[in-house]
């Protein structure tokens, strides 16, 4: 695929140019690897025409439009460029951690870019220089079915909970009462790792915006009540 001998070629979408600088100062930009960076997957799919590249690093920065958009260019390349390497840099623990475990593509690495400087700089080397097939060593493993893990009501909690309606107004959306529903939503914090009401909501929102990004796949691999 490459026409460079050994060179790797890598691009990263960021948008923001401070995060810009700390990356080009974090990676290492000597060697088989050369990075480019865009500023959305429009001019990333240009440059497409002349440069083969190895992986897409897509750098999320908290932004709900960007990680919606992020989550539909990891499921779309997973389909039409499954050679290519995908890895995401969260902006925070919370979604590193949420993205590796829903992402409906699967996904080669994830990191926080809340982690030191040494390990973002190791793992991402890790990453880009491992030799095998890039869907032989995924990171998250999404085939197992999701549907099976949180029942019918936690998939209800969670659309509503993603629209900001508090326990009372879901309760009455359920028909249950709010003893029931706390339950549900305690059960519920536990499968999905987190453990305040910021990190539901946090969760809900990605699921629900996965939901959004593959509504018109027949294939999808999840739904939650629309």
């Amino acid at each position: 695929m490459e026409k460079s001998g050994s060179r790797r070629h890598v691009a990263i979408i960021e948008r923001c140019p401070l995060s810009e600088a700390g990356l080009r100062s974090l990676l290492p930009m000597v060697g088989k690897y050369q990075f480019y960076f865009f500023k959305d997957y429009a001019a990333f799919l240009n440059s497409l025409a002349w440069t083969p590249f190895f992986s897409l690093i897509y750098s999320l920065s908290a932004i709900r439009a960007q990680r919606l958009e992020c989550l539909k260019v990891m499921y779309d390349m997973e389909r039409t460029s499954p050679g290519r390497q995908r890895i995401v840099l969260a902006g925070d623990d919370m979604e590193a951690r949420l993205v590796s475990r829903f992402s409906a593509a699967s996904l080669h690495g994830v990191i926080s870019k809340t982690a030191p400087l040494a390990l973002m700089r190791q793992q991402l080397q890790k990453w880009l220089s491992d030799k095998q097939r890039v869907n032989e060593n995924i990171l998250n493993l999404w085939y197992y079915g999701h549907e099976r893990v949180l029942s019918q009501t936690e998939q209800e909690i969670l659309y509503y909970t993603a629209l900001g309606y508090p326990i009372a107004n879901i309760a009455v959306q359920l028909n249950r009462n709010c003893k029931n529903i706390r339950a549900h939503k305690f059960s519920l914090m536990a499968k999905l790792g987190v453990d305040t009401d910021a990190g539901l909501f946090y969760a809900a929102d990605i699921l629900v915006q996965m939901q959004q990004a593959l509504k018109d796949n027949p294939d999808a691999r999840w739904q939650i009540p629309a």
